[in-house]
């Protein structure tokens, strides 16, 4: 019998349900039991309504397979245990990936696998020997549970299963791609004399900044990014890079990195590279048109051509050449807008154009340079292939990790072993830290709230310190809440950079503690802080001697696919599920031609309708105009084009959780469906027989685009263009819209004059508004 809610409220207050009423678990269990007992595997669901879709491609799953085969410390899994039913909470891209390998439905990618190279394309029965290891290895997982299996209605159980769900995926702060690249060419020996010439000479990395148009404070990582696909991208045929852009540039450079050892050669490489720059940069000075990062980028690719070449610097860097690059790329300056520059056809076009100037002054052929040929195919296999290491599998036994159980250490404890100088943070290889002080603070409120937090990884040295490989930033977090020092990379006792903050939970559980430092907070609440046990995963080098740290950070790290604040993945997981259901149906209702991503496993069409039932919900007014959507929606001039923008996405969270908002929003949803998608659906048609088919080509068509991928902005435009024009007026001069709308977008992508534009838009609703 359910506990009465009006009698005894507080029990039935959220916070009292995670303090008093929730049993926390955690354990450590093999594969075998989690996937070879059945009776387990049925009553375990691991895709609940409010989890998204599976999104892990073959390479990534494969990667995490390897790191279970290795024994490479994986966080833990998360389940809800009714009694009757295992829910996945948290993990299922982990658990699916398992599953999923586990009933053969993909093979081991050879791209996926960095130690056991011979395992490529078997699927889960031809791992023969390997098969008892792989079931005997344990995962760690966590699993919530009421105290009382009747205590709580079905509907607090939903709402506390979405709190935990939104908890552990609401803190990640996800690593982006240079944070990676910094470990993982941490002892590269380019990477690190270019490293230290962009840090001790700051007029070169001025230069390079400057060329480049990157950012007056870009990160050193974002620039030695730029500079190692510099090195090698004339390598490369041009219409290869295209398409493959990062994977190939990244085979490439560790080709010339692992075949380049000679310090002199390298000098030389940096020598060549920095008088390049200084050519570019008097280049760039004799611009009278606007210039961008594109242009520069066309240039060192083509002086790195003739050099290839046996081109000498001296010809094509003189003063007189210097003028007739500028003037052929002033001529030819469409070639080089950034509008959809990454696109393949404009990147081949800007590549093609400067090439085009070079062979004839030069009487070089750039074909080999600029389409696939055999030679380059032969290379790109060769540096491709897999070699197979006959002793991986021999070796197997070493090259797993020898691991003890996690142990808990209180916050108190690791705090004392820090003043004792045994704890180090930030080794080279980490991130700096990262100023969140919600995300923080939500760590501080699932300390206070007693629910487990993930395990910090880390690795012990034979010297006794103790290196962080992940969970810095929920260490930083504590320790900047707390007000206490932490030994930096530099082995000096630093502050962190939110030393002391605030606690923000006004739209957590603690609601009370919003605006709390740790000095406001009464004894008891420190206490619960001070002794909170944190699960530690130790790797110790002494048993673990052929242990590479860096390779477990980038193992923990590769490939993210975190849940982003403000968007349908989050939203999916605790907004009202009415709202959610109306959501899905109309994404599912016109799916075929009214998508913004054909492939949809990031949910990125309920974002566009959700976005748009937003907009629809916040325009009030009977007649839209210019000025009475800018509290919801930008619209203004940039880059050479019109762009637009929602206003604020943290609102639609607001709007979405707010408690008398649900009818309002569900009927904006409706109103959307009438007043914006049947209407598009009518320009669209020809006749009531025009397929889904022929709906997406025209609406690609209306957008001007061809293939290439689709934009959120395309939509908030066509809702501006159309929001007030009625569907009679729509059928009665459909090829007439048709033919304007398409005029607009050409209008909003190439000019960025916004009173021009809002003209045009009142000229033609006075049009068509009939």
């Amino acid at each position: 019998m359910y506990m009465d809610s009006t009698t005894n409220q507080k029990s039935t207050n959220i916070q009292d349900i995670f303090q008093k009423h929730l049993k926390i678990e955690p354990k450590v269990v093999s594969i075998e039991a989690l996937f070879g007992n059945e009776r387990r595997l049925k009553k375990t669901t691991y895709d609940p309504p409010y989890q998204r879709n599976y999104v892990w491609d073959d390479e990534k799953a494969t990667y995490f397979i390897e790191s279970i085969l290795l024994g490479t410390e994986i966080p833990p899994i998360i389940f809800f245990n009714t009694g009757k039913m295992i829910e996945v909470i948290d993990g299922r891209q982990r658990y699916q990936t398992i599953k999923r390998f586990i009933d053969k439905e993909f093979k081991l990618k050879k791209g996926g696998l960095l130690k056991l190279k011979d395992l490529g394309n078997q699927d889960f029965d031809e791992l023969n020997d390997l098969k008892d290891t792989f079931w005997d290895t344990k995962l760690r997982i966590i699993e919530f549970s009421f105290s009382s299996k009747e205590l709580f209605p079905p509907s607090t159980e939903d709402i506390i299963k979405k709190e935990i769900f939104k908890r552990y995926n609401s803190g990640i702060t996800p690593l982006k791609s240079t944070d990676i690249d910094k470990a993982k060419y941490l002892d590269d020996d380019i990477n690190k004399l270019f490293k230290d010439k962009l840090i001790d000479d700051i007029k070169f990395n001025s230069s390079v900044v400057d060329v480049f148009h990157l950012e007056s404070n870009a990160n050193v990582e974002n620039t030695l990014k730029k500079i190692r696909q510099f090195l090698v991208l004339h390598k490369i045929p041009i219409s290869y890079y295209s398409a493959m852009k990062d994977k190939v540039i990244t085979k490439f450079y560790e080709h010339l990195s692992d075949n380049l050892s000679d310090v002199k050669v390298i000098s030389n490489l940096l020598k060549n590279f920095e008088e390049k720059i200084e050519t570019l940069s008097r280049i760039k000075k004799q611009f009278k048109v606007s210039t961008n990062r594109l242009i520069f980028e066309c240039i060192l690719w083509a002086f790195s051509v003739l050099d290839e070449e046996g081109i000498s610097p001296k010809e094509y860097s003189n003063p007189t050449m210097q003028r007739e690059i500028v003037d052929h790329i002033s001529k030819h300056i469409d070639y080089f807008k950034q509008e959809q520059s990454s696109f393949a056809k404009e990147l081949n076009a800007r590549y093609q154009i400067t090439a085009d100037f070079f062979q004839k002054k030069f009487n070089v052929d750039f074909t080999l340079y600029l389409y696939n040929h055999q030679a380059f195919k032969e290379k790109n296999r060769k540096y491709g292939k897999v070699e197979t290491d006959v002793d991986s599998l021999s070796q197997f036994e070493s090259l797993r990790l020898n691991k003890p159980d996690a142990s808990s250490n209180t916050i108190d404890d690791i705090c004392l072993q820090m003043k004792k100088q045994r704890f180090l943070i930030r080794p080279p290889y980490q991130r700096k830290e990262v100023i969140n002080q919600i995300k923080s603070s939500g760590i501080i409120e699932s300390i206070l709230l007693g629910i487990k937090i993930p395990p910090i990884f880390i690795y012990k040295r034979e010297d006794g310190i103790s290196e962080v490989l992940d969970g810095q930033q929920r260490l930083l977090s504590i320790l900047g809440f707390i007000g206490n020092e932490y030994l930096n990379e530099e082995k000096k006792f630093v502050k962190s950079d939110k030393n002391k903050y605030s606690l923000r939970l006004k739209n957590g559980i603690l609601k009370n503690l919003e605006g709390k430092k740790y000095e406001d907070l009464d004894d008891s609440l420190q206490d619960r802080i001070l002794d909170y046990d944190l699960w530690v995963v130790e790797i110790s080098e002494k048993n673990n001697p052929n242990f590479d740290p860096i390779d477990l950070f980038i193992r923990l790290n590769y490939k993210p696919y975190p849940i982003k604040e403000n968007t349908f993945e989050m939203w999916n997981s605790y907004v009202d599920r009415d709202i959610i259901k109306r959501i899905k149906k109309l994404s599912q209702s016109h799916e075929k031609w009214f998508y913004v991503r054909k492939n949809n496993k990031r949910m990125e069409n309920e974002d566009l309708l959700t976005f748009l039932t937003y907009i629809e919900y916040r325009a009030k007014s009977p007649k839209v105009n210019a000025t009475n959507i800018v509290d919801f929606l930008d619209i203004y001039g940039r880059g050479g084009k019109i762009n637009f923008r929602i206003k604020s996405k943290q609102d639609i969270t607001k709007v979405l959780t707010s408690p008398n908002i649900k009818e309002d929003f569900i009927n904006s949803c409706s109103q959307l469906e009438t007043n914006f998608i049947d209407k598009v659906k009518e320009l669209l048609s020809e006749n009531d027989n025009t397929s889904e088919d022929e709906l997406s080509a025209r609406f690609n068509k209306l957008f001007g685009i061809d293939s290439t991928k689709r934009t959120f902005q395309n939509f908030y435009a066509l809702w501006y263009i159309l929001v007030n024009i009625n569907i009679s007026s729509v059928r009665k001069n459909k090829q007439k819209i048709r033919d304007k709308i398409f005029e607009l977008y050409s209008q909003i992508k190439n000019e960025n004059d916004k009173d021009k534009f809002d003209k045009r838009i009142e000229d033609f609703w006075q049009k068509y508004n009939s």
